[in-house]
């Protein structure tokens, strides 16, 4: 029967196409949706056929020439407008707001469209309904009202899928464990089904072609496709699964048998560092979650791919699965990520491990990063515990790293939870105040953007610039009222129960789609301003709204402050009144008056209607950096030079005055809310913290390694926001009480080392006083009294009984360990400069001193005689005993190294050879040779018999400012300007090149066997001599170090930055 129907059919055929062939040639065969290859071989007739079909695979059964013509899997926002505006009889511009939001919750689906479009021709007043089912995906309530097969949308979607082979519409169905929008890559499907890649792309390539799957391309350096469905048929596949726990535990398994059951094991396959912890949560292993969120391990793979933002938002979306008992070890994990979030930012990703040993010591992330770093399995040969870290508090909740270039300003939102920061890159960045994560960036400006305001009903922000224009922007208030989704009740830890999740499939990966918010539809290069103001010819400095957000105010170095209508866009005032630039200005909290500081040392308060200028401050002599009205408007708080000043706004008189520590210049202050506390932002990277009423010094933070150019505290006072030079923003703790005072110390310091009592510390600290300290915590043993001038060596003897210092005045003293807890040193007299080196003779007993005056002083401590060593032209940075204490080498900004006689004092020789200042110099341990490094970029070895010159080590590129012979004084290393360190072979000449660090290289030394290196910039690297390769990277919380000590038996480091804080960092040896 069957082949008597094949025969008759195939005669039908042959006949029609006879009948199209001679009577119509040029016919066109139209067949639309066809969803089976009968339907094309029934009308293969010897004709031109027009086909249309979700299935471009059913085509290989055409007989004649295909050509392929693929549409875009959805319509343009154009096209749905029209298509709407078709279906309700009116023009596209008349169509109401909630047009567009239909389109972009359909993502132009047609199908979708169409539906949506022929119920609004019956209903064209339930907009608004429509795109709330269409929001609350509720699909089977948009029911069809054309003449069409399907009666809903689910229904047409569940037809697709049937045409379908068994496999493949399973494996369909499976989509289901994602989250809407997303692009899987291939490396997931692998895993989900236990399939090799090429099976899961022939398996994807059969549905692509079905149109149930969008197929593309991995980014740039991928070999890879990634797959994603319509948000409209992932909803149909999530409500028609049978089990979505079932398939998340699926998921999840998979993943568990990849990496032996140790999910800090996972290879990153662009998806489940980031999705993790939801599948668990779907699958119900709640255990599993805490688990991992308190497994040092873990968080380190995770960070290493998703970066800290993600992992920050986890500890909020999953933080009630905490349980009570847990809740400290989350919390010391949060803020482990949050205040080194900057490091973690970076394409070079730290070692979290020794992050993580820089934690306090009684902290959950310390215990186990010290477990790990003392195992006998670990790979590092480098890890190192901060033993005196106790003593150094840290009052930082955050860092954040997103700009490319200088921040220049940065503010909260009105309630706290946002911040806007402004910088050099010529952007404005919108983040979460809590976890550092980037919302959106206002793009538009030309240069550095210097300022910015939001108004105070949330809706615009302006922002100004150094290309001279200041811009409007509407804000979308999605982007202000945004927060991460966390678990909304407490789940219990028992895996059989179920808890009332209420977390959106939404982080911060690449590979979700970009849903499109009413500001703009992507994050691009278009400026999306609403208008640009012009008029000023200079840097706009500032701008500022009124508090009725109608008025917006700036400031200029072209010496003016203008006055705009945030409504009418025009400009309402100019006012002329200062001399030089104006570097801030604001509204007061009434709107009645303007205040204004400028570089012509004065404050003005202008009146806000007219411009007439109402009272002028001059209490500063200096360019007034900062000004603020506290918020009742009856202070105002000003900033220049090394003060704040507090006056009243009504009358000008001076209130009080801050000073700051060592007289550091202020670039920025903010008064609290409440006006009890000031804050200043210092030349010294540091922001000091006043008492109002006390007017004593609350806390000094530290951590920014630039400038602070902005300050601003939350609003409800508790938080501290500061911008940076360094490209970062900080959020402090506010100490509203006094906190214990902490050691804070140069980088001229001198150290010992000894087994019995361990280490002691000579250093001036920022009161130009001497301090010994001793002993892995750093207990002060000795303070001098205060030096009229700035201490700039100190060394300690061999014995550790005497301690000498110079200062900038010429100044020498030496002082006994044992004089007391609070001593005056004894004078040396006799050089008329800055003394800038001084180091003892190995009994003791002979100090010898170089100085700006061009001399060396050899000094006994038994009676303070001296002789003076006069040879040298320029000023002697550096000298050292060698030969058994009998000769000294110097070397100076003249380009000579001497050597000189300790017992006379007598010349002995001269190396010169260098074309500019030599900077370091040093001795071979066997004393045969001596090394010098140069600002020239070269390094020169000399014989120290004769004083030849043996060798010049070339390959420098910059300034050569640190040397070192290795103990066996075969080897030479070497640190310059660029950041390089160099390690030479001193017969053989250059071994190799150590990359890299970020400043200058100030300091290197060798391990006694030679195998390792040190070297001190803006952190301290580990390396190995023989291979180059570095071991490990000590992060500090300034920029900078000057020296770096080493113990004897490389186990023991000193260092201090440039903040001030002091690290004695003792090796982590693995445990036997």
């Amino acid at each position: 029967m069957s082949s008597i129907c094949r025969t008759t059919s195939n005669r039908q055929k042959s006949g029609s196409g006879r009948f199209f062939s001679r009577e119509l040639p040029k016919s066109l065969l139209v067949l639309d949706d066809v969803w089976s290859t009968h339907v094309v071989k029934a009308f293969d007739i010897q004709c031109r056929i027009l086909l249309t079909t979700r299935d471009s695979s059913i085509t290989e059964v055409v007989s004649g020439p295909v050509h392929k013509v693929t549409l875009s899997p959805g319509l343009s926002k154009e096209q749905s407008l029209g298509a709407f505006a078709m279906w309700t009889e009116r023009k596209v511009a008349d169509l109401p707001p909630e047009a567009s939001l239909i389109y972009k919750e359909c993502r132009g689906l047609p199908l979708a469209i169409t539906l949506i479009g022929a119920l609004l021709k019956d209903h064209p007043n339930r907009w608004v309904f429509y795109l709330s089912k269409l929001r609350q995906r509720d699909m089977r309530r948009i029911k069809k009202m054309l003449a069409y097969e399907h009666q809903t949308l689910a229904e047409a979607i569940d037809m697709s899928i049937s045409n379908l082979d068994p496999h493949n519409s399973k494996y369909y169905r499976d989509f289901a464990v994602f989250g809407d929008g997303m692009k899987i890559p291939t490396a997931v499907f692998c895993t989900l089904w236990d399939m090799g890649k090429e099976d899961v792309e022939d398996t994807m390539k059969t549905l692509s072609e079905k149109s149930l799957v969008y197929q593309q391309p991995r980014e740039l350096g991928f070999d890879d496709f990634v797959y994603s469905v319509h948000d409209l048929q992932m909803d149909f596949l999530k409500l028609t699964c049978p089990d979505i726990t079932a398939l998340h535990r699926k998921l999840v398994e998979g993943y568990r048998h990849n990496s032996d059951g140790d999910f800090s094991l996972l290879p990153n396959d662009g998806y489940i560092h980031w999705f993790l912890l939801n599948h668990l949560l779907k699958a119900r292993f709640y255990s599993e979650i805490i688990f991992l969120l308190l497994n040092l391990r873990f968080i380190e793979s995770k960070v290493h791919v998703t970066g800290p933002a993600d992992l920050l938002h986890d500890y909020i979306r999953y933080g009630r699965i905490v349980i009570h008992e847990n809740l400290a070890k989350k919390k010391d994990f949060e803020r482990f990520i949050s205040i080194n979030a900057h490091l973690l930012v970076g394409s070079e990703k730290p070692d979290l491990m020794q992050l993580a040993l820089c934690q306090p010591s009684e902290s959950e992330v310390y215990k186990q990063a010290y477990e790990i770093a003392s195992g006998v399995c670990h790979s590092k040969d480098v890890y190192l515990d901060w033993c005196n870290k106790a003593s150094v508090p840290n009052a930082c909740l955050l860092t954040t790293k997103l700009h490319k270039g200088s921040v220049c300003y940065a503010c909260f939102t009105p309630d706290g939870s946002k911040v806007f920061s402004a910088a050099r890159d010529s952007v404005v960045k919108l983040w979460d105040a809590h976890a550092g994560q980037e919302l959106f960036t206002f793009r538009g400006h030309k240069d550095s953007v210097n300022g910015c305001s939001l108004s105070a009903n949330g809706q615009y922000l302006v922002t100004c610039s150094s290309d001279h224009t200041v811009k409007l922007w509407e804000v979308d208030k999605k982007l202000l009222e945004k927060i991460p989704e966390e678990v909304t009740d407490s789940p219990p830890i028992q895996e059989h129960r179920n808890p009332s999740p209420n977390i959106k499939d939404e982080t911060t990966h690449p590979m979700f789609q970009d849903v499109a918010l009413s500001m703009s539809t992507s994050d691009s290069e278009e400026d999306n301003a609403m208008h640009t103001f012009t008029g000023h010819t200079g840097d706009v400095y500032a701008c500022a709204f009124s508090n009725s957000g109608d008025r917006i105010v700036t400031c200029s170095l072209d010496s003016s402050v203008r006055v705009w209508n945030a409504e009418t866009y025009e400009q309402e005032l100019i006012i002329t009144g200062h001399k030089r630039a104006v570097n801030v200005c604001c509204f007061s909290p009434d709107d009645k008056t303007i205040l204004s500081c400028s570089e012509d040392q004065t404050v003005c308060i202008w009146d806000a209607q007219i411009g007439e200028l109402r009272l002028t401050y001059q209490g500063h002599d200096s360019a007034v950096t900062s000004a603020s009205f506290s918020k009742d408007g009856l202070l105002v708080a000003s900033s220049a030079d090394d003060q704040i000043q507090i006056w009243e706004a009504s009358t000008g008189k001076c209130c009080q005055t801050f000073y700051t520590i060592s007289g550091n210049a202020i670039l920025c202050c903010s008064l609290s809310p409440d006006s009890s506390l000031v804050a200043g932002g210092l030349s010294s990277y540091s922001i000091q913290l006043w008492s109002m009423g006390t007017a004593t010094t609350l806390a000094v933070y530290k951590g920014h390694t630039g400038w602070v150019y902005s300050l601003h505290f939350s609003p409800d006072g508790k938080q501290l926001m500061s911008a940076s030079d360094d490209e970062t923003v900080m959020i402090w703790a506010v100490q509203s009480e006094r906190v214990s005072k902490c050691l804070s110390i140069r980088r001229d310091f001198s150290v010992n080392f000894c087994d019995k009592t361990g280490v002691t510390i000579a250093a001036p600290d920022f009161k130009n006083r001497v301090v010994v300290v001793q002993g892995d915590e750093a207990t002060v043993q000795l303070q001098t009294n205060i030096e009229p001038s700035r201490i700039r060596c100190c060394t300690l003897s061999p014995d550790r009984t005497t301690v000498a210092y110079g200062s900038e005045n010429g100044n020498l003293k030496v002082i006994r360990i044992s004089s007391g807890v609070t001593s005056e040193g004894r004078p040396l007299k006799g050089h008329t400069a800055t003394v800038r080196w001084a180091t003892f003779s190995s009994n003791s007993q002979t100090l010898v001193t170089s100085s700006e005056d061009f001399t060396l002083r050899i000094w006994s401590i038994k009676d303070g005689s001296c002789i003076v060593c006069a040879s040298h032209t320029d000023v002697v940075w550096r000298c050292q005993f060698f030969d058994n204490d009998m000769h000294i080498l110097s070397c100076s900004s003249d380009g000579t190294l001497k050597v000189w006689k300790t017992e006379t004092g007598m010349l002995e020789m001269t190396c010169a050879g260098h074309r500019e200042w030599i900077l370091c110099c040093d001795v071979s341990p066997d004393d045969k040779l001596l090394l010098s490094a140069s600002v020239d970029c070269r390094l020169k070895l000399w014989s120290s018999q004769d004083g030849r010159l043996l060798r010049t080590f070339t390959g420098h590129s910059d300034c050569v400012r640190s040397c070192r012979f290795s103990r066996c004084s075969r080897l030479v290393a070497s640190g310059d300007d660029q950041g390089f360190v160099f390690l030479w072979d001193v017969e053989e000449g250059l071994l190799r090149v150590l990359s890299r660090h970020e400043g200058w290289v100030t300091d290197v030394h060798f391990s006694a066997d030679s195998q390792m290196v040190i070297s001190a910039s803006d952190t301290v690297k580990f390396w190995r001599q023989t291979s180059g390769e570095l071991l490990q990277t000590f992060h500090i919380r300034g920029s900078f170090v000057k020296y770096v000590a080493p113990s004897t038996d490389f186990n023991t480091f000193v260092t201090v930055d440039n903040a001030g804080t002091l690290y004695i960092l003792k090796r982590i040896l693995p445990a036997v």
